[in-house]
């Protein structure tokens, strides 16, 4: 079934009710049509009691050629968008893009969430050893429905929405607000794109229109392409691949200080891959999958005016399916040869409220506060029909990856915004407090491991409570220059997958001894106390700058660990088990800086000149506190400097812009071990310096085209973040994990 019935015919239907009258009327200059957010920068100066915060407007994203999360980090220093490469993992793994890595964290201490709508955890590899190894991609949306794009570095803040334990990413869909108001009733745009590095075409087509108290949008995207272009010299899995996303939303203002709306947020994608290579001997003629991915969202918002206990009060209630997908296909050569027939899937449902209100209090105070809660239904099932090719008798094996998992979260937030004189400067002190009370309760056990009868006699209902402080004292030099320290705990509670994941081999080996991989429902949590020194804001007349120093200690961190023999408990595992514990602390620590100069405004004849440039470093250590094993912390980026050297026509009409991106050579300190316990070395991503040039045009009122040229040099370059894990010796692997070389990119939007 598709996520949302016929997306095609729905989005036509709803653009024709918008968009007659929009022909008629009397077309706006381009530069107000669809323009949503005008410009992008590292942060103004208002928001430096939120520490470093990256913003990106719809506007960027279309001059980039995003297409996905991993278009999002191209240029900004400390912040990369790993990807789970296709065949990299397991025969019933897909890929993807697993979420952003920032500042040296990533997986699922890095937090998501849509229009402050949780997505769905990152879901560790069922037999993986590792957290950092993910075997199903988070790619639940199109980011042609966004009007901006929120990367917070470090530990978030108290406050609304998702926290996350090192950064946090929060994606905002457009508004009929962007494009309609009482001076143009009417708007239609249609939208084509083409991306060279997997051949992806675009078409989307938005409406939106106001009557009276009412304005309602439409946004439809399909997008198709194929697999992703690599430099290096292994033949790439073919991966045929489609998606859809619909975003319909409907305001109405019924009575002053009153606005209500309805948002459904519709995304599905479909790949038809083709492992042809990166499988085992035991699979000589590769692997077929088709992968599914579906999120529906409907929610319903309500926005109230004043009040004696606030002056804005904004509520939702809303109900997110996801789920993804995969069906498997292969021979499989090792016993008897069989044809094996894998389906697996990962399912989350969620329903929920949020509430959140300001009230200025005096002059010098300011409050926000809110409550939140949420319900979360999660599922990982697998099934195997195994046909034995001599006899042609089916072996039907079900197992769930991890327990089916319900989780409660009550969370509840108070920040406060205080203004006071210091030493003659304007300042704010904004403490701020979250707590939060989560409930895990496991179900249908009686389905887990049937192979390890011990295994589901541990798992068990569980809550987790706790408070998350903040504190930032920003004081301002001059009014767009401010100054700040910064401190925030974060904590991060397992998920369903680290408490009750599972893989075993009883399946495959036939007999009662074999390995496992388990969860562990007796983990604690991870916390991390982070501090941040900084100053943003504009330097000088036209001189928009940003820089911080940064140190986090985080304790508790999860792992995985290879544990001993327990002939009591677990008799039948004779071959190993792993599982996670907290068995770790890490410290990050480093620097990262940003600065764009308007030329213009320091000399009239370069008006429409500017220059930008980023830079950011870290380090990172980790400890193993049950060995007192230091190491270099992997997870850490390499250091990343960015400058671009722009021209933007004082009259609107266009621009262009040239980029270069470096990146600096790292190698992981490694620890896998080969049969005779010598260490086996890493690969070292080596530096790059990778050249964009892109430029857009507006033509008349009613059209702009956008084109660039990625990798201009046609540079073979690797993402560290992506391929840091893989042997020195894995010379194939690294050829594969090559990025896309010399590539072009354009878009073409006509509107009215």
């Amino acid at each position: 079934m598709s996520a949302f019935p016929r997306p095609h015919r729905l989005a036509v239907l709803l653009l024709a009710a918008f968009s007659p009258v929009a022909l008629a009327q009397n077309a706006a200059p381009a530069s107000q049509l669809g323009e949503i957010l005008v410009t992008a920068k590292r942060d103004e100066a208002a928001s430096a009691r939120t520490g470093t915060t990256t913003k990106l407007s719809a506007d960027d994203l279309t001059k980039r050629a995003v297409t996905d999360m991993s278009g999002m980090a191209r240029y900004e220093p400390l912040i990369s968008v790993p990807a789970a490469a296709s065949g990299s993992g397991s025969i019933w793994d897909s890929g993807g893009n697993t979420g952003f890595n920032i500042r040296g964290i990533e997986g699922n201490r890095v937090s998501l969430d849509l229009d402050g709508i949780a997505l769905p955890d990152a879901a560790p590899k069922p037999d993986g050893s590792t957290l950092s190894s993910f075997g199903i991609g988070r790619d639940y949306f199109d980011p042609e429905t966004f009007r901006e794009v929120r990367i917070g570095s470090g530990t978030s803040p108290a406050g609304a929405g998702t926290p996350g334990l090192g950064g946090s990413v929060s994606f905002t869909t457009k508004s009929p607000e962007d494009y309609v108001n009482e001076q143009r009733k009417t708007y239609a745009e249609y939208k084509f794109g083409y991306t060279g590095a997997d051949k992806g075409k675009m078409h989307a087509l938005t409406g939106a229109v106001q009557s009276g108290a009412m304005k309602a949008m439409a946004l439809y995207v399909h997008r198709k392409g194929e697999q992703l272009r690599s430099e290096g010299n292994i033949v790439q899995n073919p991966d045929d691949w489609s998606s859809d996303a619909l975003l319909a939303k409907f305001i109405w203002n019924p009575l002053a200080g009153h606005k209500f709306g309805f948002t459904f947020d519709g995304y599905r994608n479909e790949h038809e891959r083709n492992f042809v290579n990166k499988l085992s001997a035991m699979y000589p003629q590769g692997a077929l999958q088709k992968s599914e991915t579906r999120r529906n969202r409907v929610s319903i918002d309500h926005e109230m005016n004043g009040g004696s206990w606030f002056d804005t009060l904004e509520s939702r209630v809303y109900v997110q399916d996801a789920k993804v997908e995969d069906y498997t296909s292969a021979r499989y050569t090792f016993g008897s040869p069989a044809q094996r027939n894998i389906d697996t899937g990962y399912y989350n449902k969620s329903i929920g409220f949020a509430s959140n209100a300001s009230k200025q209090v005096s002059q010098q105070l300011l409050l926000n506060y809110g409550l939140s809660f949420e319900n979360t239904e999660s599922r990982r099932p697998w099934r195997e029909d195994r046909t034995i090719v001599a006899t042609g008798a089916h072996q039907i094996t079900n197992k769930n990856r991890m327990a089916d998992m319900d989780t409660r979260k009550l969370a509840a937030y108070l920040r406060g915004e205080l203004n006071f004189d210091l030493g003659g400067y304007k300042s704010v002190l904004t403490p701020g407090l979250r707590a939060e009370y989560r409930e895990m309760k496991p179900k249908n056990l009686q389905n887990y491991v049937i192979a390890v009868p011990n295994a589901a006699k541990e798992i068990k209902k569980d809550d987790y409570s706790y408070l998350t402080p903040s504190l930032n004292l920003s004081v301002y030099l001059k009014p767009e220059l401010s100054a700040y320290l910064q401190y925030s705990r974060g904590t991060r509670v397992p998920t369903a997958i680290e408490r009750t994941g599972t893989y075993d081999s009883f399946s495959y080996t036939g007999a009662g001894q074999g390995y496992a991989v388990l969860g562990n429902p007796n983990l604690r949590k991870e916390t991390s106390n982070a501090f941040e020194l900084g100053l943003k804001g504009e330097a000088a007349k036209g001189v928009q700058m940003s820089a911080s120093l940064f140190n986090t200690r985080y304790k508790d961190f999860i792992e995985y660990v290879s544990q001993p023999d327990d002939p009591v408990n677990y008799p039948t595992l004779t071959a190993g088990l792993i599982r996670p514990e907290n068995m770790g602390k890490a410290r990050t620590w480093g620097a990262e800086a940003s600065v764009r100069v308007d030329l213009g405004e320091l000399s009239a004849p370069l008006n429409g000149f500017s220059v930008a440039a980023a830079a950011g470093i870290a380090k990172g250590k980790s400890e193993d506190t049950t060995t007192g094993k230091k190491m270099d912390l992997a997870s850490a980026l390499p250091g990343k400097f960015s400058t671009t050297l722009a021209w933007d026509d004082p009259t609107k009409r266009g621009g262009v812009a040239l980029s270069a991106v470096h990146a600096r050579s790292r190698q992981a300190e490694s620890t896998l071990v080969d049969s005779k316990g010598k260490t086996i070395p890493l690969f070292t991503v080596p530096s790059s310096t990778v050249l964009d040039l892109t430029a857009y045009w507006n033509i008349g009122k009613h059209a702009t085209i956008n084109a660039g040229i990625y990798n201009l040099s046609d540079r073979k370059y690797w993402d560290y973040a992506m391929s840091r894990g893989l042997a020195a010796t894995a010379s194939a692997d690294i050829e594969r994990q090559a990025r896309p070389g010399r590539t072009a990119a354009v878009n073409f939007k006509l509107m009215y």
